[in-house]
């Protein structure tokens, strides 16, 4: 392995990592001082690859730069003194399922800290509650897996974007927690509508029902969907 130094501060990309956890991994990352970037540039100082040699869209660009590859247990036992941290996912807020349209509360203000600590948690598979306001869909709440879109560079939950790739909170979230409790039956104006989609798994949305040119909808997804439940 080439002799490579990093510096706090100094930018580290993921891509295809073969043995472990992204989320451990950024975790690790941030603790130890350097910067988790959401994809390669000039910026760059190192780019970390489940196999050095693997041919990613990232790794070709890394290669044009001059920015150097290496493989995840090799930076892990380099610059992590070879260990991962123990996730923290227990640290996020726990929410119940709501049960009316009080229960949606999104107002201007937000609890910041309180969301960017859930963000921080975010894990793959992680049931999650987000409260979200849109311009175009309105106050909705999504209960669901966290996943993460390599396509789209974002954690999302039941299809809907809740953080960037770096974990920074998306704007509309206004409230994020680990999905606590059961399923409720909604009353007083709030509808729930179960979905299962083959990308964003098993997931709920509650909201007030708007119609749409000809569409009912719950949040952005379709009443009576192809892959709704209700």
């Amino acid at each position: 392995m080439e002799n490579i130094t990093l510096e706090p501060g100094d930018q580290v990309v993921f891509t295809s990592l073969e043995t472990i956890d992204k989320n451990d991994l950024a975790q690790a990352v941030t603790a130890a001082g350097f910067v988790v970037g959401p994809g390669v540039s000039k910026k760059t100082s190192l780019l970390v690859a489940g196999d050095p040699d693997v041919e990613s869209s990232k790794a070709r660009k890394a290669r044009d730069y001059g920015i150097p590859v290496i493989g995840e247990r090799d930076f892990v036992d380099t610059f992590l003194d070879g260990a991962l941290p123990t996730p923290t996912t227990a640290e996020a807020p726990e929410l119940d399922a709501p049960t009316s349209l009080d229960d949606l509360p999104a107002t201007a203000k937000r609890d910041l800290a309180a969301v960017k600590l859930a963000c921080s948690a975010l894990r793959e598979d992680l049931p999650v509650q987000a409260l979200v306001k849109t311009p175009e869909a309105g106050t909705f709440l999504v209960r669901g897996p966290a996943r993460f879109s390599a396509l789209g560079e974002a954690w999302m939950v039941g299809g809907v974007a809740v953080a960037s790739s770096s974990k920074a909170p998306d704007k509309a979230v206004r409230a994020l927690g680990l999905a606590g409790g059961a399923e409720s039956d909604p009353a007083d104006g709030l509808e729930r509508l179960d979905v299962n989609h083959p990308v964003y798994g098993e997931f709920s949305v509650y909201g007030p029902v708007r119609h749409q040119v000809g569409l009912e909808l719950v949040g952005p997804w379709i009443r009576g969907g192809v892959h709704s439940r209700d």
